[in-house]
């Protein structure tokens, strides 16, 4: 039990190791930009109202194709201009960044549990521990 206790204290201290890294703090820093920017928000909020109309007018029976139709391309064009921002791109950056560091984690973990080492490259970097191309 006694080894329990410190595994779980080593992962604490790896949580805040994680929290105090540059990639988190990034990451951080750009949710709350991306969160706090008036213009992203109005277009967050237009696309979740396309949203729920649509699912609204999906619900009748006989919904108006032409009022659905056009709820589609509205809420199509507003996430088009939601995924264009750079608030949007800089915080699926540094997101993906976070992403890929606990995955290098999660990697040497499961080398150590299970003694072998990942067999090939997947090609996204975001299930790798690392690789001589870096």
């Amino acid at each position: 039990m006694e080894n329990i206790t410190e595994i779980i204290e080593k992962a604490k201290e790896l949580g805040q190791l994680l929290k105090d890294s540059e990639q988190v703090k990034a990451l951080s820093k750009a949710r709350a930009d991306y969160e706090n920017d008036g213009k992203m928000q109005e277009l967050l909020g237009q696309f979740n109202v396309h949203k729920m109309s649509i699912a609204a007018l999906s619900k009748q029976d006989n919904p108006d194709e032409e009022r659905l139709a056009d709820h589609e391309s509205k809420m199509h064009q507003v996430y088009d201009q939601i995924m264009e921002s750079e608030l949007m791109t800089n915080y699926q950056r540094k997101s993906q960044a976070v992403e890929s560091l606990v995955a290098q984690i999660n990697t040497i973990l499961n080398f150590y549990i299970t003694g072998q080492e990942p067999t090939a490259c997947t090609g996204s970097c975001a299930t790798c521990g690392g690789c001589s191309g870096k």
